[in-house]
């Protein structure tokens, strides 16, 4: 499989996660040492150190969200990398380089990913999802992303790639379908009749080997399509 990447962007929010959470961890230390320090206007001190925790706190969250989505150890782009390894050199993964992060070029057209990396045990049943984990509340206020509604997701960026094909391809029909994938190997699915394909990590290789492979597209449509895709 071929990999084409953003490696710059990425690197810097990876970059921008770390030093955030390093800031916002440093704020919340000076607003502790603060809160035991005399000073002259006491009526100053509720105001200061509110601003200080929201400061910390802000940044801290930031952070957070940066580092899981880009440097952590379920950084977005390295999960869907290791759950597609093995797929061979009819198939290109774009990552943050086209209208939506993760699409896979492969024999029969599109696939987008969605990804998620919540640990615990995430289920769907009667058009619901929920997600249960120890301590998430603190895990969220630290940058974990929640886990939404995923299908949303997966319809808004098919829908963008869309309009993306439409306007640089406008006569040509390419399909393009979208998946959830979830990357953190402390997940747990119970899931019954989601309204998109949901898998974790590598099991979706064999879903777009199989039941997620279309007609192929002619070589000529494929050619262009590459041309479009690696020149945007």
């Amino acid at each position: 499989m071929r990999i084409i990447a953003n490696e710059r962007y990425i690197d810097r929010r990876a970059k921008a996660g770390r030093y955030l959470s390093l800031a916002g961890l440093l704020v919340l230390l000076a607003a502790f040492i603060f809160s035991w320090i005399q000073i002259q206007t006491p009526t100053l001190m509720p105001l200061a150190l509110g601003a200080a925790l929201a400061i910390g706190i802000l940044l801290s969250f930031t952070g957070g969200y940066y580092t899981e989505r880009f440097g952590g150890p379920t950084a977005h782009h390295k999960g869907v990398r290791d759950a597609l390894k093995g797929l061979d050199n009819r198939y290109t993964l774009f990552q943050y380089v086209l209208p939506v992060p993760h699409v896979l070029l492969g024999p029969s057209g599109l696939t987008v990913f969605v990804v998620r990396s919540q640990p615990g045990e995430i289920a769907y049943a009667d058009g619901k999802w929920s997600h249960h984990q120890r301590g998430k509340f603190f895990r969220e206020l630290a940058g974990q992303e929640r886990l939404g509604r995923p299908e949303l997701d997966v319809k808004a960026q098919v829908e963008q790639m869309r309009q993306f094909l439409k306007k640089h391809l406008p006569e040509i029909e390419v399909p393009v379908q979208g998946v959830v994938l979830f990357i953190n190997p402390d997940t747990r699915l119970d899931l019954k009749d989601p309204p998109v394909p949901v898998f974790y990590g590598k099991k979706v290789k064999s879903w777009l080997r199989g039941p997620g492979a279309g007609k192929t597209l002619p070589a000529a449509v494929r050619q262009q399509l590459e041309e479009v895709l690696i020149k945007d």
